[in-house]
């Protein structure tokens, strides 16, 4: 699995500029009373070793002496606010410390899935060799020696309120590394450099202005050791600055700005200016700081990967931002400020007055030792917000969608309300907040407006909408669209009748699923688990097929063409006898296509028996017949000239079989069929709004989402897409336990979906497809992947990094179906894997055709039942059918 950004590698490293003590005297004289720690962390701390390694840099001892000492002290002072009348400070102490290093059986991974598989790994073995069974609240620093990587310190990214962490240090025993590193564990970031190439100050990214990583030597997050105070942006992903601290600007005006080391005021501005977002904070005069007193200005706006200078080869690799708040920032020089490396720095990156790169915005401060006057200019807004693009109606399928296209704001401003013309007339309409927000850099506190579908009056009108922004600019009327809105939901009756027959499968038309507004435009019926059936999207005559002697039972899931919707339990049950499979006497030939497999026609004078038992239908083409049960005549079938099945009679055999004759001169008997239906109690249930899949705009990918797992596999409340780095070979793909394969670097395109839903019983369920360079290549990689799953099961398992077994429990796969590749070219697993609160189990298919590839990942803790693993197996055959095409 890929490391998250900001799963850090800390390079050079420079000596502290200041001492805590020196700068606790420094704040005396302005009469503020820091709080005291009350929240005390544990840190423990491991070595390890690997055959031929030299000694680290540092040992257990005398990291744990740092973490005392250094990062005691700095994390104290940085979560230590003036002012502040909560007890928020946290600090550090070391905890047991394993004096034998765990030896290794390679040497540690740099980077890459063994990289996380090694930080995860080392984790547990490194607790139970201290003998601590709960380490749930504790942290880890494992020191390592020399490996050859890049970096100093490595650490996964956490969250606000992670109270654990596990740190790895090669060949250091640096407390600024430590202070770095656990910075990540708090869900920071780094502190990065805008540099522009022609000396200015600010600028679009691009080949001039580059994102320096690290280079934003502000703060303890970028690579150089200080203890001057924590950016705001860091310190409000925290929690240590509330919303109400910080002032967004949409206009020019005055802003009091405390100081970042303060508790209480304004402390921070957020800027947005066009594309570019801006984080604006204040600095006052400290000792041993490199900077001078002035406003120190961030930018959120992320850059493209190609315009990342990095001394991480991860990162030129790594994936696009996007538009989600990120956790780094960058920092731009309002001074003298240079920086070339951590060995290489020099100047002032603050200043009194500043310019955005638009020239739209200024700013100019006049700065105190409690605070600064900020005096903001921004250049005024009239323009007209752009025209709300708004979804062509034949799209609008869900109540709950937006009726806006995606990525509609306004460039310098936000979005605050509508209006719609009704039939001409105009009137304000709901805006409302999007579902589901998550923050952006653009919109990084409010959520954006936007109107929902739900919230347009109800009847057939002319529609067109305009879109009021905060400082009361209105745009133009979007095109005029005649709509229709019905709030009616679908009735749901008992009612199917039989429609076709095919060989042994009967279709039924759900002639009880009406809806008398926008009509029946989509019944699903799906399992327990949420994957479909059956889905039929023919309108107002929803058709379900179901083989003769089967029961086709689910959640039947039924939608208007605007997305009303209900649910509930249907069972459909049936049985079916072709004439085919009768006893026959004169002469027969195939009835052909128009009547379906099975379907035989009479030559002259002929006679059709069969054995039934209960209610049928017998179904016939052309022609006319009789119908006799035992010697009893029951019904006659009228003569029909047309070429289509139909009913010809319904009879009742009785509870037991008997014998049932058709005879006639010239006629077409189908077969004797029945089917059974009930129905639940169906409640409301809305369609919910389409999910949007930006990997499918690269060809590429498209050609790839072909194969495996699709959105319609699943009822919608599975959200099935793309994994984050699932769209490229940087993660791996055949990685059972723990193998090593050289075919990886052969794949040439790979797609891996995740199907997720809330609630559900599944760890990970996961679809995978790659195109390797050539069949061959997927050969290699089909045999590579036996010999691992073989060893894998002689040894029972497989050892990890730190030589710990871990368990494997194989299990046979009976009753393999039709459907799925060769044996030669397929590994199909079922295991248990590990024990205890790590114990799961594993469904795994691996199927290979050609140059292509598709693998079905099940994962749960709970196992899988008999019916489970069957179903699974069906689902692996229909992968295999993508598969072949």
């Amino acid at each position: 699995m890929k490391i998250l950004r900001g799963a850090s590698k800390v390079s050079l490293v420079k000596k502290r500029l200041s001492i805590f003590v020196a700068l606790l005297v420094g704040f005396v004289g302005l009469d503020l009373t820091p709080a005291l720690a009350v929240d005390e962390r544990v840190i423990d701390v491991v070595a390890v070793t690997w055959a031929g390694a030299a000694a680290p840099a540092g040992g257990v001892n005398e990291v744990a002496k740092v973490i005392n000492t250094e990062v005691n002290a700095d994390w104290k002072k940085f979560t230590t606010l003036y002012g502040d009348a909560k007890d928020r400070p946290i600090s550090f102490v070391s905890g047991k410390i394993l004096t034998e290093p765990i030896s290794l059986i390679s040497k540690m991974a740099c980077s890459g899935y063994a990289a996380a598989d090694f930080l995860t790994s080392i984790r547990p073995e490194a607790y139970k060799r201290l003998g601590i069974s709960d380490y749930t609240n504790r942290y880890l620093v494992v020191i390592a020696p020399k490996a050859g990587c890049v970096w100093s310190g490595r650490a996964a990214l956490g969250g606000p309120k992670s109270v654990s962490g596990t740190l790895i240090l090669q060949d250091s025993a640096s407390g600024y590394v430590i202070t770095h590193e656990l910075g990540h564990t708090f869900g920071l970031g780094h502190s990065n450099f805008l540099r522009c190439d022609n000396a200015a100050n600010d600028g679009a990214w691009s080949d001039t202005c580059k994102a320096v990583e690290y280079g934003g030597t502000i703060d303890v997050m970028g690579n150089v050791d200080t203890t001057s105070p924590l950016n705001t942006y860091h310190q409000w992903r925290m929690g240590y600055l509330d919303d109400s601290q910080i002032k967004q600007v949409w206009q020019s005006e005055v802003v009091n700005l405390a100081p970042s080391d303060f508790a209480n005021g304004i402390r921070a501005i957020y800027i947005r200016d066009g594309k570019a977002a801006y984080w604006v904070e204040y600095r006052r005069k400290l000792e041993g700081v490199g900077y001078k007193p002035g406003l120190a200005i961030f930018r959120l706006d992320p850059p493209p990967i190609t315009s990342v200078v990095s001394p991480n080869p991860e990162d030129a690799a790594a994936e696009e931002f996007g538009m989600a708040l990120g956790t780094d920032v960058w920092m731009l020089n309002l001074d003298s400020y240079q920086y070339r490396d951590a060995r290489a720095i020099g100047g002032s990156m603050t200043a009194l007055t500043a310019t955005t790169y638009s020239g739209n915005v200024s700013l100019s401060a006049v700065a105190s030792e409690t605070g600064a006057v900020v005096t903001i200019k921004k250049k005024t807004d009239n323009v007209a917000p752009p025209v709300p693009p708004v979804v062509a109606v034949d799209q609008w399928r869900s109540p709950n969608m937006t009726i806006l296209k995606a990525g509609y704001e306004d460039a310098d401003t936000a979005i605050v309300g509508f209006e719609a013309q009704i039939d001409s007339a105009v009137q304000s309409i709901k805006a409302s907040d999007i579902d589901g927000w998550v923050p952006t850099y653009l919109n990084p506190f409010i959520a954006p407006k936007t109107l929902y579908l739900r919230d347009l009056p109800e009847g057939s009108y002319n529609f067109a909408l305009r879109a009021i922004d905060i400082l009361g600019n209105k745009s133009q009327w979007s095109p005029t669209q005649k709509v229709f809105i019905d709030r009616g939901r679908p009735v749901v009756t008992n009612d199917f009748v039989l429609t076709a027959v095919n060989s042994n499968e009967l279709s039924l038309q759900w002639k009880g699923a009406t809806d008398p507004g926008s009509g029946i435009c989509q019944v699903d019926v799906v399992d327990e688990d949420g994957l479909v059936i059956q889905s039929s999207s023919v309108k107002n005559a929803p058709v379900f097929k179901v083989a003769g002697g089967t029961t086709l039972s689910g959640t039947a899931q039924v939608f208007d063409c605007i997305g009303n919707g209900m649910k509930g339990d249907v069972s459909i049950s049936t049985s079916f006898v072709s004439g085919d499979k009768s006893a026959k006497t004169g002469k027969w030939s195939p009835a052909g296509a128009a009547y379906g497999a099975g379907a035989i026609k009479c030559i002259g004078k002929c006679t059709a028996s069969l054995s039934v038992a209960g209610k049928n239908n017998v179904l016939v083409g052309a022609g006319a017949a009789s119908i006799a049960i035992g010697n009893k005549a029951v019904a006659t079938i009228a003569d029909s000239k047309t070429a289509k099945m139909r009913i010809g009679a319904s009879i009742d055999a009785g509870a037991t079989k008997k014998v049932v004759r058709i005879s006639g001169s010239n006629f077409v008997l189908i077969g004797l069929s029945s089917f059974s239906t009930t129905i639940g109690t169906f409640k409301e249930f809305d369609r919910s709004p389409e999910v949007s899949d930006p990997s499918l705009t690269d060809s590429k990918q498209s050609a790839l989402s072909k194969f495996g797992f699709r959105a319609s596999d699943f009822s919608q409340e599975w959200t099935v897409l793309p994994m984050v780095g699932g769209t490229t070979t940087d993660d791996p793909t055949l990685d059972l336990c723990n193998g090593v394969f050289l075919s990886e670097k052969e794949r040439v395109e790979r797609r891996q979906i995740s199907a997720t839903k809330l609630g559900s019983t599944f760890t990970f369920l996961s679809s995978e497809v790659v195109r390797y360079s050539s069949a061959a290549a997927a050969t290699a990689a089909q045999k590579e992947l036996l010999k691992v799953f073989t060893d894998c099961q002689t040894n029972k398992g497989y050892k990890d990094a730190t030589g710990a077994l871990v368990p494997y429990e194989f299990k046979t796969l009976n009753n393999i179906p039709a459907g799925v590749v060769s044996e030669s070219n397929r590994v199909f697993v079922y295991t248990n894997i590990d024990t205890g609160t790590k114990a799961r189990t594993l469904l795994g298919f691996y199927q290979f055709s050609g140059e292509m590839f598709t693998g079905l990942y099940v994962l749960n803790t709970a196992g899988f039942s008999d019916a489970q693993v069957e179903k699974w197996l069906k689902v692996a055959a229909t992968m295999a059918s993508r598969l072949k095409g």
